[in-house]
């Protein structure tokens, strides 16, 4: 018997606002992320081939939500109130768990969380509004089961 892929519909997202979680956001439609790997290449004189080494450079990810309510105007007050530093000690994490059909449950957090640009659509009288969030971590934390 084939292991069941983990779907979307076994994904959850939750953004956390020092330390609780925004409530408002709760119909997250997409979500993706980027680790940020850099190749690093030289050539040196007497070598036939370059030299690879590598550095991690944090994380980047979008992730595309629809409204219900005005709470995401709230959480999009206090992102622009830290950006300013009108709130500067304020942080952002956000939170994925995934739950594999297996049981396993690991979540990943991307502490620290810094806000790029927050478009939001508003496409036609018969979509729904949407907003966009782009975010940059320098790391997450895996809390991983049953590795050894």
């Amino acid at each position: 018997m084939a292991d069941q892929r983990l779907k979307g519909q076994e994904v959850e997202i939750q953004i956390t606002q020092g330390g609780f979680v925004v409530e408002a956001i709760n119909a997250v439609a997409s979500f993706n992320d980027t680790a940020k790997f850099e190749k690093k290449e030289d050539g040196f004189l007497g070598e036939r081939t370059n030299r690879y080494d590598e550095i991690f450079n944090g994380y980047d990810g979008t992730m595309s939500l629809q409204v219900s309510n005005q709470g995401w105007m709230t959480l999009q007050a206090a992102m622009k109130a830290k950006a300013k530093r009108l709130t500067p000690d304020i942080i952002f994490d956000i939170i994925r768990i995934d739950n594999y059909p297996n049981g396993q449950s690991p979540t990943r957090t991307y502490g620290d969380v810094h806000w790029g640009p927050m478009p939001s659509s508003v496409a036609s009288r018969g979509d729904f509004v949407t907003v966009d969030l782009d975010f940059s971590s320098s790391d997450v934390d895996d809390n991983l089961q049953g590795v050894i």
